[in-house]
Protein backbone atom coordinates (compact mmCIF):
# COMPACT_ATOMS: atom_id res chain seq x y z
CA UNK A 1 0.00 0.00 0.00
CA UNK A 2 1.28 3.46 -0.90
CA UNK A 3 2.35 5.61 2.02
CA UNK A 4 0.11 8.65 2.21
CA UNK A 5 1.33 12.09 3.32
CA UNK A 6 -0.02 13.75 6.45
CA UNK A 7 -2.42 16.54 5.48
CA UNK A 8 -3.42 17.58 9.00
CA UNK A 9 -3.63 21.34 9.37
CA UNK A 10 -3.02 22.12 5.70
CA UNK A 11 -5.42 24.54 3.95
CA UNK A 12 -7.75 22.92 1.44
CA UNK A 13 -8.06 23.74 -2.23
CA UNK A 14 -11.46 23.79 -3.92
CA UNK A 15 -11.12 20.09 -4.72
CA UNK A 16 -11.41 19.45 -0.97
CA UNK A 17 -7.78 18.41 -0.65
CA UNK A 18 -4.57 20.32 0.11
CA UNK A 19 -2.96 18.92 -3.03
CA UNK A 20 -3.38 18.01 -6.68
CA UNK A 21 -2.01 14.96 -8.48
CA UNK A 22 -0.80 14.81 -12.04
CA UNK A 23 -3.81 12.75 -13.10
CA UNK A 24 -5.99 15.61 -11.88
CA UNK A 25 -3.88 18.18 -13.74
CA UNK A 26 -4.07 16.05 -16.89
CA UNK A 27 -7.86 15.79 -16.62
CA UNK A 28 -8.10 19.57 -16.26
CA UNK A 29 -5.83 20.12 -19.26
CA UNK A 30 -8.03 17.91 -21.42
CA UNK A 31 -11.31 19.46 -20.26
CA UNK A 32 -11.65 21.74 -17.23
CA UNK A 33 -15.40 21.08 -17.18
CA UNK A 34 -14.79 17.35 -16.89
CA UNK A 35 -12.34 18.13 -14.08
CA UNK A 36 -15.03 20.14 -12.30
CA UNK A 37 -17.53 17.27 -12.55
CA UNK A 38 -15.12 14.69 -11.17
CA UNK A 39 -12.98 16.54 -8.64
CA UNK A 40 -15.27 19.36 -7.44
CA UNK A 41 -18.79 17.98 -7.93
CA UNK A 42 -17.89 14.37 -7.13
CA UNK A 43 -19.68 12.96 -10.18
CA UNK A 44 -17.93 9.80 -11.35
CA UNK A 45 -18.63 6.89 -13.63
CA UNK A 46 -19.37 3.56 -11.97
CA UNK A 47 -18.08 1.62 -14.96
CA UNK A 48 -15.68 -1.19 -14.11
CA UNK A 49 -12.68 -1.56 -16.34
CA UNK A 50 -10.51 -4.63 -16.99
CA UNK A 51 -7.80 -2.25 -18.23
CA UNK A 52 -7.60 -0.51 -14.85
CA UNK A 53 -7.73 -3.77 -12.90
CA UNK A 54 -5.08 -5.36 -15.10
CA UNK A 55 -2.85 -2.30 -14.92
CA UNK A 56 -3.02 -2.18 -11.13
CA UNK A 57 -2.24 -5.88 -10.70
CA UNK A 58 0.68 -5.85 -13.15
CA UNK A 59 2.01 -2.62 -11.65
CA UNK A 60 2.05 -4.20 -8.18
CA UNK A 61 3.89 -7.23 -9.55
CA UNK A 62 6.55 -5.00 -11.14
CA UNK A 63 6.98 -3.07 -7.90
CA UNK A 64 7.37 -6.31 -5.96
CA UNK A 65 10.09 -7.51 -8.37
CA UNK A 66 12.00 -4.23 -8.10
CA UNK A 67 11.86 -4.48 -4.31
CA UNK A 68 13.83 -7.71 -4.57
CA UNK A 69 11.13 -10.36 -4.55
CA UNK A 70 11.12 -13.11 -7.19
CA UNK A 71 8.47 -12.92 -9.89
CA UNK A 72 5.58 -15.15 -8.82
CA UNK A 73 3.67 -15.81 -12.02
CA UNK A 74 1.16 -18.13 -10.36
CA UNK A 75 0.26 -15.47 -7.79
CA UNK A 76 -0.06 -12.93 -10.61
CA UNK A 77 -2.41 -15.23 -12.53
CA UNK A 78 -4.52 -15.91 -9.45
CA UNK A 79 -4.90 -12.17 -8.76
CA UNK A 80 -6.15 -11.54 -12.30
CA UNK A 81 -8.57 -14.46 -12.28
CA UNK A 82 -9.95 -13.43 -8.87
CA UNK A 83 -10.48 -9.86 -10.11
CA UNK A 84 -12.22 -11.00 -13.30
CA UNK A 85 -14.51 -13.30 -11.32
CA UNK A 86 -15.43 -10.71 -8.69
CA UNK A 87 -16.07 -7.95 -11.24
CA UNK A 88 -17.73 -10.13 -13.87
CA UNK A 89 -15.60 -9.02 -16.81
CA UNK A 90 -16.32 -12.23 -18.76
CA UNK A 91 -20.06 -12.33 -18.12
CA UNK A 92 -22.56 -11.95 -20.95
CA UNK A 93 -24.03 -8.93 -19.14
CA UNK A 94 -20.70 -7.07 -19.08
CA UNK A 95 -19.82 -7.96 -22.67
CA UNK A 96 -23.27 -6.81 -23.85
CA UNK A 97 -23.03 -3.49 -21.96
CA UNK A 98 -19.59 -2.74 -23.42
CA UNK A 99 -20.71 -3.68 -26.93
CA UNK A 100 -23.69 -1.30 -26.72
CA UNK A 101 -21.58 1.49 -25.24
CA UNK A 102 -18.98 1.16 -27.99
CA UNK A 103 -21.65 1.14 -30.69
CA UNK A 104 -23.11 4.34 -29.27
CA UNK A 105 -19.69 5.99 -29.52
CA UNK A 106 -19.01 4.79 -33.05
CA UNK A 107 -16.51 1.99 -32.54
CA UNK A 108 -16.54 -1.80 -32.26
CA UNK A 109 -15.88 -3.56 -28.96
CA UNK A 110 -13.58 -6.60 -29.05
CA UNK A 111 -13.65 -8.80 -25.98
CA UNK A 112 -10.60 -10.56 -24.57
CA UNK A 113 -11.38 -13.22 -21.98
CA UNK A 114 -9.42 -13.71 -18.79
CA UNK A 115 -7.05 -16.27 -20.36
CA UNK A 116 -5.77 -13.62 -22.79
CA UNK A 117 -5.14 -11.14 -19.96
CA UNK A 118 -3.33 -13.78 -17.91
CA UNK A 119 -1.13 -14.71 -20.85
CA UNK A 120 -0.23 -11.05 -21.44
CA UNK A 121 0.66 -10.51 -17.79
CA UNK A 122 2.80 -13.62 -17.56
CA UNK A 123 4.65 -12.69 -20.75
CA UNK A 124 5.36 -9.13 -19.58
CA UNK A 125 6.67 -10.23 -16.20
CA UNK A 126 8.84 -12.93 -17.80
CA UNK A 127 10.25 -10.30 -20.14
CA UNK A 128 10.89 -7.70 -17.43
CA UNK A 129 14.29 -8.92 -16.10
CA UNK A 130 15.48 -9.53 -19.66
CA UNK A 131 14.46 -6.01 -20.67
CA UNK A 132 16.08 -4.29 -17.71
CA UNK A 133 19.36 -6.20 -18.02
CA UNK A 134 19.52 -5.52 -21.75
CA UNK A 135 18.43 -1.86 -21.69
CA UNK A 136 20.25 -0.88 -18.49
CA UNK A 137 23.22 -3.24 -17.96
CA UNK A 138 24.43 -3.29 -14.37
CA UNK A 139 21.35 -1.51 -13.02
CA UNK A 140 20.45 -1.58 -9.36
CA UNK A 141 17.26 -0.67 -7.54
CA UNK A 142 17.05 2.71 -5.80
CA UNK A 143 13.37 3.32 -5.07
CA UNK A 144 9.87 2.13 -5.94
CA UNK A 145 6.74 4.23 -5.40
CA UNK A 146 8.76 7.16 -4.10
CA UNK A 147 6.28 9.65 -2.66
CA UNK A 148 6.33 13.30 -3.74
CA UNK A 149 4.54 15.97 -1.73
CA UNK A 150 5.96 19.27 -2.90
CA UNK A 151 5.06 22.96 -2.75
CA UNK A 152 3.64 24.34 -5.98
CA UNK A 153 5.43 27.56 -6.98
CA UNK A 154 3.57 30.84 -7.55
CA UNK A 155 0.33 29.85 -5.81
CA UNK A 156 -0.92 30.95 -2.40
CA UNK A 157 -0.99 27.37 -1.12
CA UNK A 158 -1.23 23.85 -2.46
CA UNK A 159 0.94 20.77 -2.86
CA UNK A 160 1.82 18.56 -5.81
CA UNK A 161 1.33 14.91 -4.90
CA UNK A 162 2.74 11.98 -6.83
CA UNK A 163 4.44 8.61 -6.68
CA UNK A 164 7.46 7.84 -8.85
CA UNK A 165 7.00 4.28 -10.08
CA UNK A 166 10.67 3.34 -10.08
CA UNK A 167 14.18 4.76 -9.89
CA UNK A 168 17.21 2.66 -10.80
CA UNK A 169 20.89 3.53 -10.77
CA UNK A 170 23.39 2.77 -13.53
CA UNK A 171 27.04 1.82 -12.95
CA UNK A 172 28.10 5.39 -13.86
CA UNK A 173 25.98 6.77 -10.99
CA UNK A 174 23.21 8.18 -13.17
CA UNK A 175 19.63 7.67 -12.08
CA UNK A 176 16.84 6.52 -14.37
CA UNK A 177 13.20 7.29 -13.56
CA UNK A 178 10.85 4.70 -15.05
CA UNK A 179 7.09 4.99 -15.33
CA UNK A 180 5.29 1.74 -16.13
CA UNK A 181 2.36 1.90 -18.56
CA UNK A 182 0.27 -0.97 -19.88
CA UNK A 183 -0.48 -0.69 -23.58
CA UNK A 184 -1.83 -2.58 -26.56
CA UNK A 185 0.40 -4.79 -28.74
CA UNK A 186 1.44 -1.86 -30.96
CA UNK A 187 2.44 0.32 -28.01
CA UNK A 188 1.78 4.04 -28.32
CA UNK A 189 1.00 5.99 -31.47
CA UNK A 190 3.49 8.59 -32.65
CA UNK A 191 1.13 11.35 -31.51
CA UNK A 192 0.98 9.92 -28.02
CA UNK A 193 4.75 9.52 -27.88
CA UNK A 194 5.10 13.24 -28.62
CA UNK A 195 2.24 14.45 -26.41
CA UNK A 196 3.62 16.99 -23.91
CA UNK A 197 0.66 16.51 -21.60
CA UNK A 198 1.72 12.88 -21.15
CA UNK A 199 5.43 13.67 -20.83
CA UNK A 200 4.78 16.44 -18.29
CA UNK A 201 4.20 13.84 -15.58
CA UNK A 202 7.74 12.46 -15.86
CA UNK A 203 9.18 15.94 -16.38
CA UNK A 204 7.75 17.00 -13.02
CA UNK A 205 8.88 13.78 -11.37
CA UNK A 206 12.42 14.37 -12.60
CA UNK A 207 12.33 17.97 -11.37
CA UNK A 208 11.33 16.92 -7.86
CA UNK A 209 13.69 13.92 -7.81
CA UNK A 210 16.58 16.28 -8.63
CA UNK A 211 15.53 18.49 -5.71
CA UNK A 212 15.37 15.40 -3.46
CA UNK A 213 18.78 14.00 -4.46
CA UNK A 214 20.74 17.09 -5.55
CA UNK A 215 21.56 15.42 -8.86
CA UNK A 216 21.96 17.51 -11.99
CA UNK A 217 19.71 17.24 -15.01
CA UNK A 218 22.32 15.33 -17.04
CA UNK A 219 22.52 12.70 -14.30
CA UNK A 220 18.81 11.83 -14.35
CA UNK A 221 17.09 10.11 -17.27
CA UNK A 222 13.34 9.59 -17.70
CA UNK A 223 11.54 6.88 -19.66
CA UNK A 224 8.06 5.45 -20.03
CA UNK A 225 8.15 1.65 -20.15
CA UNK A 226 5.29 0.06 -22.09
CA UNK A 227 4.09 -3.35 -20.93
CA UNK A 228 2.30 -4.52 -24.05
CA UNK A 229 -0.64 -6.90 -24.06
CA UNK A 230 -1.03 -9.74 -26.56
CA UNK A 231 2.65 -9.68 -27.47
CA UNK A 232 5.44 -12.21 -27.78
CA UNK A 233 8.26 -12.34 -25.22
CA UNK A 234 10.77 -10.42 -27.34
CA UNK A 235 8.37 -7.56 -28.09
CA UNK A 236 6.36 -7.46 -24.84
CA UNK A 237 8.16 -4.42 -23.44
CA UNK A 238 8.93 -1.14 -25.19
CA UNK A 239 10.49 2.12 -24.07
CA UNK A 240 9.60 5.76 -24.78
CA UNK A 241 12.31 8.26 -23.77
CA UNK A 242 11.15 11.51 -22.20
CA UNK A 243 13.14 14.72 -22.66
CA UNK A 244 13.02 16.77 -19.47
CA UNK A 245 15.27 19.80 -19.82
CA UNK A 246 14.87 23.17 -18.01
CA UNK A 247 12.42 24.60 -20.59
CA UNK A 248 10.23 21.50 -20.35
CA UNK A 249 10.28 21.72 -16.54
CA UNK A 250 9.22 25.38 -16.70
CA UNK A 251 6.35 24.55 -19.07
CA UNK A 252 5.15 21.64 -16.92
CA UNK A 253 5.24 23.73 -13.75
CA UNK A 254 3.25 26.48 -15.46
CA UNK A 255 0.59 23.93 -16.39
CA UNK A 256 0.18 22.87 -12.75
CA UNK A 257 0.08 26.49 -11.57
CA UNK A 258 -2.52 27.40 -14.21
CA UNK A 259 -4.67 24.46 -13.19
CA UNK A 260 -4.63 25.37 -9.48
CA UNK A 261 -5.31 29.08 -10.11
CA UNK A 262 -8.12 28.28 -12.55
CA UNK A 263 -9.72 25.84 -10.11
CA UNK A 264 -9.47 28.31 -7.26
CA UNK A 265 -11.16 31.00 -9.37
CA UNK A 266 -13.96 28.60 -10.27
CA UNK A 267 -13.20 28.62 -14.00
CA UNK A 268 -14.36 25.57 -15.94
CA UNK A 269 -14.70 25.59 -19.72
CA UNK A 270 -16.08 22.62 -21.61
CA UNK A 271 -13.89 21.04 -24.28
CA UNK A 272 -16.71 19.93 -26.57
CA UNK A 273 -14.55 17.57 -28.60
CA UNK A 274 -13.30 15.83 -25.47
CA UNK A 275 -16.75 15.63 -23.92
CA UNK A 276 -18.15 14.01 -27.05
CA UNK A 277 -16.52 10.85 -25.79
CA UNK A 278 -16.75 11.29 -22.03
CA UNK A 279 -18.88 9.09 -19.80
CA UNK A 280 -20.95 12.08 -18.70
CA UNK A 281 -22.17 13.00 -22.19
CA UNK A 282 -25.64 11.54 -21.63
CA UNK A 283 -26.21 13.41 -18.38
CA UNK A 284 -27.47 16.99 -17.86
CA UNK A 285 -24.02 17.84 -16.50
CA UNK A 286 -22.18 17.43 -19.78
CA UNK A 287 -24.44 18.04 -22.76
Amino acid sequence: MKKQPSTEGLPLLKNGKPHVSYSEVSTWKGCSWRHKLIYLDGITSDDKSPYLSYGSIVHDAVESFLNGKPVDLDFLEAAIRDSWTSQGFDTEEYISSQTLRAKGQGWNYTHDNVDAWVKSARTCLEALPIFLNSQFPGWKHVSAEHMLYEDIPDVEFGKFKGFIDSVIELPNGKHVILDWKTAGPKGWSQDKKRDFNIHAQLILYKHYWMKHTGKSSKDVQTHFVLLKRNSKLKSAIGIVPCSAGPKAVEKANKMVVSMVKSMQRGMAIKNRYSCTFCEFKDTPHCT
